[in-house]
């Protein structure tokens, strides 16, 4: 069919009237379950007073008398012993936003109702990291692989059941009870879930659930379930972060760097050992590049991998240099625990707070969440924790 003589109008001849339109639902951004806090279940039953921080005492109990009696004889008084104790610091948490007036009536979107919602999460999110801190301040930690400590982690030594064997093995030994019957709980990044759960041989974890009928359909969920005395708890909130110490040097390379004012490119063959061990957030270094360098960006085409890199070189020219790149490792902490492993004392419940509007114009709106609590490791003896690699960590 042909097109109708003369001039057509289009959208752009009528901008005025085509506009961009909104969806007036607003959506949260994606969220983790709170889990750390949960762990806390030793709480006080008789507190005196209200105070600056709450003291728990544990009895010690005597020691085995394992010799006979003599008939005739009493036997001899021991000493019982003076209890231990663990105290628990109160703390202040909070946060507050401020909205103006004008923001709530000119907004397409309820921010009042919205803000409520994200308070109340930030309130949860925070003190369950709190909380989290506190379970990985323990004293018992075990390193997955070759790894003798956090420094020296890398993508290699990756969490098997060799170490869950082990961090149960440790906590019965420690006359620790379970949280679920006699099963110890594990909480667990997925990524490091990855590679339990891909260790092969008939060892690993996926060797008994191919043999069951009943426990095959785990490896289609992806469950772990519970395995080895333990039950498993896979979340994102499990402790991740890139570890203080960089990794040995991948091997150097000669290239041409082209520096700007925002940064540099280089690129090397795709087979060179650069460009198949460099990640994201590795850093670089080089004559005529300015410290503190790192990997944003890696692409491949063809025969030749291009590196991004954040920090321009010094002269901000074409340089021609051996560029050296030094991984940086993420490093994941698993947490195992028993029963009272942790304790809580709360002061004031976190709740969220709608503040006074106080200025001259009843113009600024504050809201926000406050509590008063604290965390302390109860019994060390019912807390392990794994540190590891991942060999899928993405940096």
């Amino acid at each position: 069919m042909a097109l109708p003589t003369g001039t057509l109008t289009t959208t752009s001849d009528i901008s005025a009237l085509v506009k961009t339109a909104y969806d007036q639902y607003v959506r949260m951004a994606l969220r983790s379950i709170p889990v750390m806090r949960a762990l806390a279940d030793v709480k006080p039953v008789q507190q005196a007073m209200p105070g600056s921080s709450v003291v728990f005492s544990i009895y010690s109990d005597l020691a085995t008398a394992t010799g006979t009696l003599t008939e005739s004889s009493d036997v001899s008084s021991v000493a019982f012993g003076n209890p231990s104790t663990v105290s628990v610091t109160l703390n202040e948490y909070g946060n507050a936003v401020t909205t103006t007036k004008k923001l709530n009536l000119t907004s397409f979107n309820d921010v009042d109702a919205a803000l409520a919602d994200v308070i109340a999460y930030n309130a949860a999110d925070s003190i369950d990291v709190v909380a989290m801190n506190t379970l990985r301040s323990g004293s018992n930690n075990i390193f997955a692989g070759n790894a003798t400590a956090t420094a020296n982690v890398d993508a290699a030594d990756t969490l098997d059941s060799a170490d869950i064997r082990k961090a149960v093995a440790k906590l019965r030994s420690n006359k620790a009870k379970g949280r679920r019957g006699n099963a110890y709980w594990v909480g667990i990044h997925p990524e490091v879930s990855h590679d339990l759960r891909a260790e092969t041989g008939d060892l690993g974890w996926r060797y008994p659930q191919s043999q069951s009928a009943s426990e095959a359909s785990k490896i289609w969920a992806g469950e772990i379930g519970e395995y080895e005395g333990a039950f498993f708890v896979e979340s994102s909130r499990l402790y991740n972060a890139k570890s203080g110490a960089d990794q040995s040097a991948l091997a150097t390379t000669a290239v041409t760097v082209a520096g700007t004012s925002a940064g540099f490119t280089f690129g090397v063959a795709s087979s060179a050992v650069i460009a198949t061990r460099a990640e994201v957030g590795d850093k670089i270094a080089g004559t005529g590049i300015a410290s503190g360098a790192k990997i944003t960006a890696i692409t491949t085409s063809g025969s030749t991998t291009t590196f991004t890199v954040d920090t321009a070189n010094t002269a901000a020219v074409t340089v021609s240099t051996t560029v050296t790149v030094t991984p940086v490792t993420r490093v994941f902490d698993t947490i195992v625990a028993g029963s009272q492993a942790m304790a809580e004392a709360v002061a004031e419940e976190p709740h969220v707070v709608i503040g006074n509007v106080t200025d001259k114009l009843m113009r600024f709106r504050p809201m926000g969440w406050y509590g008063v609590l604290g965390f302390a490791v109860y019994r060390d003896e019912a807390l392990y924790r794994i540190t590891s690699g991942s060999s899928i960590a993405a940096l």
